[in-house]
């Protein structure tokens, strides 16, 4: 696997998944530039639609693997400006993974190739039952997280 450098840290060159669309007026404001927090929304999309290709619904996790999943943080750093019909395109990567926790980063690319925003999702792994006691991340989910190029880390 070809690893770049991001941020201090090793991510595969190529993405986990890719999901590509055009702006409409519904993603921007009334200036007509993207709305920022749909950057997060469109990660959320994408990365639920990997684990759903990979077999694994989070609304079936409890049931099949005995954890839940649940948001512990999202961030995102804006780079360039889009604008509506403008054509974007969502590159989704593992990031880090942890004992109970995982993150995932998406970066927006523009039709010019240039990145226009990097997004960052942790996700934590808890008991179903207990909503606020992590569990360890599941091995099936672990294997696909590690195959993705995701780091080591704590947590």
């Amino acid at each position: 696997m070809n690893l770049s450098t991001y941020k201090g840290a090793n991510v595969p060159d190529e993405p986990l998944h890719r999901v590509t669309f055009r702006l409409s007026y519904g993603d921007c404001d009334p200036a007509g530039i993207v709305y920022y927090a749909n950057y997060q929304r469109w990660m959320e999309r994408t990365h639920t639609e990997w684990w759903f290709l990979q077999g694994l619904r989070f609304d079936e996790l409890p049931s099949r693997l005995g954890v839940a999943v649940v948001t512990r943080a999202s961030s995102a750093e804006y780079e360039r400006t889009i604008t509506l019909f403008d054509q974007i395109e969502c590159r989704l990567y593992a990031s880090r993974l942890g004992r109970t926790s995982f993150t995932m980063r998406a970066d927006f690319i523009r039709e010019d190739a240039t990145r226009a925003s990097t997004a960052s999702l942790t996700l934590v792994c808890v008991d179903p039952s207990t909503p606020e006691k992590p569990v360890p991340v599941p091995e099936p989910m672990r294997r696909l997280l590690m195959d993705g190029g995701a780091e080591p880390g704590r947590c």
